[in-house]
């Protein structure tokens, strides 16, 4: 399987994790300026926000790509967790974090990601719905994959989130409240 980049350098020397970690913040630099918000993100966070449904962000990006994307586009996710939040994704810690910022249980939570070793793993483990983005397919069929990292719901654009929330769970304002699965 793949390496976990950031697993890795945890075991190094503290010089090593040092020149590591300013590397990746230099090629995380350069990204900033190709940052680009995904397609149907501004309408799925409308359509949270006219619902009051709070929406957080989990990422392992640094924080000052979150910055940047809060500034950028104008959709802010409270709490927003970078990579400096420690332990971060796959374990639960962070999902839960959010769940007791919010004071609501996980099992009123969906998690939305297009990692499932890291999104998917730590929304299951915290005890939340969780909903696999797909956009390409390389996943393969949803009856495939392996039963512990099988999410809840899976959807190939966030456009879709909207129509799984509408379907499967009863909106109700502050959180995503009992799913009628």
């Amino acid at each position: 399987g793949a390496v976990d980049i950031l697993h890795c350098i945890e075991a190094w020397g503290p010089d090593e994790q040092r020149r590591a970690y300013e590397a990746i913040a230099r090629f995380e630099r350069d990204g900033l300026d190709r940052l680009q918000i995904m397609p149907g993100a501004s309408e799925l966070c409308g359509f949270l926000d006219a619902r009051q449904i709070r929406r957080g962000l989990i990422t392992r990006n640094v924080k000052a790509a979150v910055d940047l994307f809060h500034q950028r586009f104008g959709m802010t996710f409270v709490p927003a967790l970078s990579r400096e939040f420690r332990p971060y994704k796959p374990d639960p810690a962070p999902l839960l974090h959010i769940c007791s910022t919010w004071d609501i249980p996980p099992t009123e939570v969906i998690m939305v990601g297009d990692s499932l070793k890291d999104d998917i793993v730590c929304g299951k483990r915290a005890g939340a719905f969780t909903c696999l983005l797909d956009e390409t397919g390389r996943y393969g069929p949803h009856e495939s994959l392996p039963e512990d990292v099988k999410p809840d719901f899976m959807v190939s654009s966030l456009p879709e989130v909207l129509s799984v929330l509408e379907e499967h769970f009863d909106l109700a304002p502050v959180s995503v409240a009992e799913s009628r699965i």
